[in-house]
């Protein structure tokens, strides 16, 4: 059973303490960053009682559900963040509750103002230098294991020679992606700083760190969060607030800030190093990966563009069973054409030997047949010359015994092959050269009759 979130009123406005307020063994010195105290806190300035050289910086914390889990926290991660050293970092060191019941946390000791307020005098190059130098800070908490999972403005303080200060009071342990018990301790970033997948009960990453340093850029560049910017961020055109730039230099920064701050995870920077690259790219005048054209896809459209890549191949690339059955299928195609080319042929020689009978049967009588059937003379092929095969030896031996009227005939009649050859359909113009052969026909045969006798 899912227990009924509990909504508590608003805290109180936070009083300022007095100077030479004791806190353990620091003392007060004065209030930071004007008598207003942000959502954060409240910064004072404090020294040692025994030391006066050493200082320190206080955060009193409202009394709220988001400090009391501030405080459980430092009190697990405090020995691992002492070993955690950088000089733009600075760590929480010690912690406690005031005579109010106000919680505080002790930092080493800085100077400088918020870095929204210290850049309203910068220009746009060292705004973006700054950001890079969270970057370079950032890189170094990775490789400790550690991420920024909670960005606050207030958090980022500026020093009058252009340093930055973090106080490291939103780094977390990096998740581990195989348990999936571990979620961190985030608390959320302030408003306009938390990812789209952290609003949604993700646990935080180095991509969500991405889009809270790309909110953090985008306000130092237009003075908005992407959260202001309207229902299309990437339609935004924060570099726009500096006409001095040129229309490639604008375009490239804002090609540079959407990618930052995209909605979806996968269209931003891998880390905050390849923010930083960007970054430098773009204040050295050259490209950078925002400016691709092609961006890596997700993994499910990865595969959904290879499967149609594998589509329009060509040519198409077939397996060796698909090779196997086309040559089968053709090899079943030709045989078929096969058999029909010969059952066509011994089909057409039939009809060809009736059409030849019944043409003989309607001759007149004393007319000789042009040719018997299935047997056609080169006279009736247009003048077109036909191989005639040599007479086999009983031919020959026939016309011998039948005299030299055997052999006037065997002259008339070549002697044609025993296979008979196929016959070209009869034009109409042959039609009437066979009618003029047959008519000169009886009187060739009449002569060599004749011939005989005498």
């Amino acid at each position: 059973m899912r227990m009924p979130e509990l909504a508590l009123p608003p805290p109180a406005s936070q009083a300022l303490l007095r100077e030479g307020a004791a806190l353990g063994v620091w003392r007060l010195c004065a209030a930071l960053h004007g008598r207003e105290a942000t959502p954060s806190g409240q910064w004072y300035s404090a020294k040692h009682a025994l030391a006066a050289d050493q200082r320190c910086n206080v955060l009193v914390l409202p009394r709220s559900e988001r400090s009391a889990g501030i405080m459980l926290r430092f009190g697990d991660l405090v020995g691992e963040m002492g070993l955690l050293q950088h000089p733009v970092i600075q760590v929480p060191t010690d912690s406690g509750v005031t005579n109010d019941g106000q919680p505080y946390i002790i930092f080493g000791a800085a100077e400088g103002q918020p870095i929204v307020r210290a850049c309203t005098s910068l220009p746009l190059r060292e705004r973006l230098q700054l950001i890079v130098q969270l970057c370079d800070a950032l890189q170094h908490a990775h490789q400790q294991g550690w991420l920024l999972a909670e960005i606050d403005p207030a958090m980022l303080w500026v020093s009058q020679d252009r340093k930055l200060s973090l106080m490291a009071m939103g780094l977390l342990p990096m998740p581990d992606p195989a348990d999936p018990f571990e979620r961190g301790q985030s608390l959320g970033s302030a408003p306009g700083f938390t990812s789209p997948e952290t609003l949604a009960g993700e646990p935080p990453s180095l991509v969500s760190e991405v889009y809270g340093v790309g909110a953090l850029m985008c306000l130092l560049v237009d003075g908005r969060t992407p959260s202001q910017f309207g229902a299309d961020p990437e339609a935004a055109s924060p570099a726009s607030s500096w006409p001095g730039l040129s229309a490639v230099e604008r375009f490239s920064l804002d090609a540079l800030c959407a990618k930052a701050v995209a909605p979806r995870a996968s269209r931003r920077h891998a880390g905050v190093e390849a923010l930083a690259e960007d970054l430098r790219a773009w204040l050295a005048g050259e490209n950078h990966s925002a400016l691709a054209l092609t961006p890596m896809p997700a993994p499910a459209a990865a595969s959904a563009l290879a499967r149609e890549s594998e589509v329009a191949t060509w040519p198409p690339q077939s397996s060796p069973i698909k090779k196997a059955a086309r040559a089968a299928l053709l090899l079943a195609g030709l045989a078929g054409l096969s058999w029909g080319a010969w059952q066509g042929l011994h089909h057409w020689q039939p009809s060809q030997a009736s059409s030849s009978a019944s043409s003989d049967a309607q001759r007149a009588p004393g007319t000789a047949p042009v040719a018997a059937a299935g047997k056609k003379p080169a006279a009736l092929l247009g003048g077109a010359q036909v191989k005639q095969a040599q007479p086999t030896a009983s031919a020959a031996s026939a016309a011998l015994a039948s005299g030299p009227n055997g052999a006037a005939a065997a002259a008339v009649k070549p002697a044609l092959p025993s296979q008979p050859q196929s016959r070209p359909e009869a034009r109409p113009e042959w039609l009437a050269q066979d009618s003029a052969r047959a008519a000169t026909l009886p009187s060739a045969h009449a002569g060599s009759d004749k011939a005989a006798s005498e």
